[in-house]
C-alpha cells in the first residue's frame, strides 16, 4: 500500500471548509492518461472533530481508504488530506504507483483551492 498526503492553508474559516468538504460527491474521477481513475466512496463524517473518513466500496483501486482533516489555523484552517491505496497491479508497482501519487495530489490541491 502507498500513501498520499497533501496539506494546504486556505483562508476560508474551518466551519465553512468543513461544510464544503462535507458537499464533495462521493463519486470520483481523477484525469489519468487520457483515460481517469474513477472510484465510489463510503464517508464517515466526524463533524466534532472536523474529520471525514472514507473508503472505496467501488472503482479502479484495490483498496483506498482514508481521511480529511479540517484544522484552524490564523487567517482560515489547513486542510489535511491522506489516502492509503493499492492500485492492484503488483508487476506495476514500482512505476504506477509514484505517478498515481502525484495525480492524486494534483486532483486534491485542485480541490482543497474550492473549499
Amino acid at each position: 500500500m502507498r500513501t498520499v498526503r497533501v496539506r494546504e492553508t486556505i483562508a476560508t474559516s474551518p466551519d465553512g471548509a468543513y461544510e464544503a468538504l462535507l458537499g464533495l460527491d462521493t463519486d470520483w474521477r481523477v484525469p489519468f492518461r487520457g483515460h481517469g481513475i474513477r472510484w465510489t466512496q463510503a464517508c464517515e463524517p466526524a463533524p466534532d472533530r472536523r474529520t471525514v473518513g472514507f473508503a472505496q466500496v467501488d472503482g479502479d483501486f484495490r483498496e483506498f481508504t482514508g481521511r480529511w482533516r479540517i484544522s484552524p489555523v490564523d487567517g482560515g484552517c489547513e486542510v489535511s488530506f491522506e489516502a492509503s491505496y493499492d492500485v492492484g497491479v503488483p508487476i506495476y508497482d514500482r512505476i504506477l504507483d509514484p505517478i498515481v501519487e502525484k495525480v492524486l495530489a494534483s486532483h486534491v490541491r485542485s480541490v482543497i483551492v474550492k473549499l
